[in-house]
């Protein structure tokens, strides 16, 4: 149960579009991969982490 405690207290990596974009090979993906995930964003929006991850898995055809 202090594990679950420990992990909940890591803060989500939040970045802009296009700080997301730029650090695409961290997502294992292309920019091309994540600006198209991001498209419908401002490129100033900020974004969490988890919130881009599920966007690009989408994205790929994942579900």
């Amino acid at each position: 149960m202090a594990r679950k405690e420990q992990q909940a207290q890591v803060p989500e990596l939040v970045q802009t579009k296009q700080e997301w974009i730029k650090s695409a090979a961290y997502l294992g993906a292309e920019r091309f991969e994540v600006a198209g995930a991001l498209f419908s964003e401002a490129d100033d929006q900020l974004l969490a982490e988890g919130q881009v991850k599920s966007r690009l898995t989408k994205y790929k055809g994942g579900v």
